[in-house]
């Protein structure tokens, strides 16, 4: 009987704790939150990516945004959002950030399923890089680097 009590009262605390501690932030919040972390925007921006939000990837990249890849290919925001990379899935690791004012700057290895103008990256981790500016009460993704390849046929 104690027993079952005891069960019970850890699973009503879970349950309570659940949406104060285990809820996600969503993209949104991260990117209108100064404190977020470079690798709470990485992954705030490549939930979007993933989920094909081009409007709400408009607002995240700034005027000034540039991506260039291991391979050579490169492109400014027009470019970009009228030609978006395929991402299936990602993770990140042994990410590291330096922040100075406005600018948070971040890197980190990726593994993910990525598809670029139709062609299957190497979903071994790679370096990646991106950096970020604070303005206006939100964040804005100025630059990404990203060193993976593609996959060999």
């Amino acid at each position: 009987m104690i027993r079952r009590i005891l069960a019970l009262t850890v699973l009503l605390l879970a349950l309570c704790a659940g949406p104060a501690f285990g809820a996600a932030k969503t993209p949104n919040k991260v990117l209108h939150t100064k404190s977020s972390s470079g690798l709470e925007l990485m992954t705030a921006y490549s939930t979007l990516l993933m989920r094909d939000r081009v409007s709400q990837l408009d607002d995240l990249l700034s005027r000034a945004f540039q991506i260039q890849r291991a391979d050579g290919s490169h492109a400014g925001k027009t470019y970009y959002l009228a030609h978006l990379p395929d991402l299936r899935a990602f993770s990140f690791a042994e990410a590291t950030e330096a922040r100075a004012g406005d600018i948070v700057s971040v890197r980190m290895l990726c593994t993910a399923t990525l598809f670029v103008n139709g062609v299957l990256y190497n979903p071994a981790p790679a370096p990646q890089m991106a950096v970020f500016r604070w303005k206006n009460s939100r964040w804005y993704l100025v630059a990404q680097g990203n060193f993976n390849l593609p996959a060999k046929a």
